[in-house]
């Protein structure tokens, strides 16, 4: 199935297929209504140039018209004669200038002030004409003005249609380009609270489930949604809480329970049986412990991170590991690197992190095995002997409550869960290393 498109991309082809639609329906529209827009441009031009020459008229002493003024020149009516004409008639109906002599015929009679364009024929030739009323020395004159619609419709479809063709080819053009970038910009800033509030959701985390996302710089449309994320994460972060506490409630009222099993068996008779009891006992009770301190390691709140100088808790945590080490004939080596100074940690976290490593990796050494701790400044590393991991379990390593199988390990397998914690807690990371022998845990700080 194909993935849907941005919201962007959608928002912005709609605005272009509107676009689109509107252009088409314009282009129909002045297609059907070209002819008579046509027959209105030849009245309208008719009406509006015979008033224009009526304020152009010019008049002698004696108060008869004489002529145009020289914004208007003789040459127009002499000329195209047969394709312009005008005339002057006072209101006796006769005829007081007119430029051509031809247009002393223009107009037969008398027109009523005010009348609409009309139409005549004159010599064969069709032509739109206009009268306009003129007061002058106190009597009325008529300015009557012809213009044949050959010349108009030359004029039209020679001059008119193609500067007006690509003067709106001229202004699509540039509206369109301004057009997609306003609407880019506009997109761009719209949806900039939503590629926020994005970013915001992805930077929450199962160890970051107190933040929020902000409603008030979300836009009233999307706020809706930021509050039904921010519900959906406070019913998340109280079921997350719930379950650590649970998990901590559980283990804690399971070891006084084990204790005292354990010191009814330890008063029972010396056999075979009372030492698998024992056994039995003792791994439960591991188990219990573990279990509080992968509750303790998941709650943010619970770390302490400051500068620290790291080599007193390696020491610490090496020494420790050493007596379970020498027990299971496994020799136990350290090397610190030079230049190793502080490191941003909770010190008792550290101390968990370095030996949980070294006793999973003394638990999976043979006798005579060695186990190496190398520290250097941007990390340590613990190195084992053992028969390694099998490349396709090595993402499921810090899975709780997985072990290898055939690892022959008593553990629970939550051991290098602990570690995953408190190294993502820090923003460390531990990769695990396949070597020619064994298995490395390097714990890396840096990016």
């Amino acid at each position: 199935m194909k993935p849907p498109a941005s919201l962007r991309r959608r928002l912005l082809w709609t605005f272009v297929g509107g676009m689109v639609v509107s252009a088409a329906l314009v282009a129909g529209t002045v297609a059907v209504l070209v002819r008579p827009f046509n027959s209105y441009l030849l009245e309208r031009g008719a009406d509006r140039f015979v008033h224009g020459l009526a304020r152009q008229v010019q008049f002698d002493a004696s108060g008869q018209p004489v002529g145009l003024t020289a914004k208007v020149e003789p040459w127009m009516f002499n000329s195209m004669g047969q394709e312009v004409a005008m005339r002057v008639v006072d209101d006796t109906g006769r005829v007081a200038f007119a430029p051509d002599a031809d247009a002393r015929s223009l107009i037969s009679g008398q027109r009523e002030p005010g009348q609409r364009p009309f139409t005549l024929v004159r010599d064969g030739v069709a032509m739109h004409a206009a009268v306009a009323t003129l007061q002058h020395g106190g009597r009325e004159w008529q300015v009557q003005f012809a213009v044949s619609d050959r010349l108009m419709d030359r004029m039209r479809d020679s001059i008119g249609l193609p500067a007006l063709s690509q003067g709106m080819l001229a202004l699509c053009v540039v509206f369109l380009l301004v057009f997609l970038v306003t609407v880019h910009i506009t997109l761009r800033r719209a949806l900039a609270p939503l590629s926020a509030a994005s970013e915001a959701a992805r930077r929450i985390t199962p160890r970051t489930l107190d933040e929020r996302m902000s409603e008030a710089q979300q836009p009233v449309e999307i706020r809706p949604m930021v509050q039904a994320f921010n519900q959906a994460l406070d019913r998340l972060a109280h079921g997350f809480r719930t379950q650590q506490e649970f998990l901590a409630s559980a283990a804690h009222e399971l070891k006084t329970p084990l204790a005292l099993i354990r010191a009814q068996v330890e008063l029972g008779p010396h056999d075979e049986r009372r030492t698998h009891l024992l056994q039995d006992v003792d791994r439960m009770a591991r188990q219990v412990q573990q279990l509080l301190l992968l509750a303790e390691v998941s709650e943010p709140q619970n770390y302490r991170i400051e500068a620290i100088d790291p080599l007193p808790t390696v020491r610490e945590a090496f020494d420790f590991m050493a007596r379970v080490a020498e027990r299971r004939g496994v020799y136990l080596g350290l090397r610190v690197g030079n230049g190793v100074r502080q490191w941003n940690a909770d010190r008792s976290a550290l101390f968990t992190l370095l030996k949980n490593l070294l006793e999973n990796a003394i638990q999976h050494s043979p006798a005579g095995g060695v186990v190496a701790l190398t520290v250097r400044p941007d990390g340590f590393g613990v190195s084992d002997e053992g028969p390694g991991v099998r490349p396709e379990h090595l993402s499921r390593l810090f899975d709780r409550f997985w072990r290898a199988p055939g690892g022959g390990s008593d553990g629970a397998g939550l051991g290098l869960a602990i570690c995953a914690e408190i190294a993502t807690a820090h923003g460390w990371r531990i990769v695990p290393h396949m070597p020619d022998r064994g298995l490395e845990m390097a714990v890396r700080m840096g990016p």
